[in-house]
């Protein structure tokens, strides 16, 4: 019953942490920009970009432990491999972690043309895109 609230609270903070560390980073880029523009002496900027370089590093540390949905992270991989097969023109060939430790080296792996990157079959002598003889 406490497990969806707990959800909810470490997703919040999550997204406080990571609005945070963009904030951090904005104040970054705006005193190298005041820096550049002469609005700020030297000493004084390097005093305040370490102190705000600190800042953000303690604050990664603190995403990277922060916990992730293992579901949320699942569908996120799943959006991205979905989305980098249409960009290729390919259908997506869906690999589960359990198949991959399943099957292991077992698992077909593609062969790409070394000249032009096209996905190439087996038997293939040549690649059909660039012509380049095959290995």
């Amino acid at each position: 019953m406490m497990a969806p609230v707990r959800q909810r609270r470490q997703r919040k903070s999550r997204h406080t942490l990571f609005i945070q560390k963009n904030e951090l980073l904005e104040q970054i880029r705006l005193l190298d920009f005041d820096h550049e523009t002469g609005k700020l002496p030297t000493d004084v900027y390097e005093v305040q970009r370490q102190a705000l370089v600190e800042e953000t590093a303690v604050l990664l540390k603190k995403l990277d432990a922060a916990p992730v949905s293992n579901s949320k992270v699942a569908k996120l991989d799943t959006k991205i491999e979905t989305a980098v097969a249409q960009m290729r023109g390919q259908p997506l060939v869906a690999v589960t972690a359990a198949a991959a430790a399943t099957h292991g080296d077992a698992l077909p792996r593609g062969r790409f043309c070394s000249q032009c990157g096209n996905p190439i079959d087996q038997a293939d002598k040549f690649c059909s895109t660039c012509g380049h003889k095959l290995v």
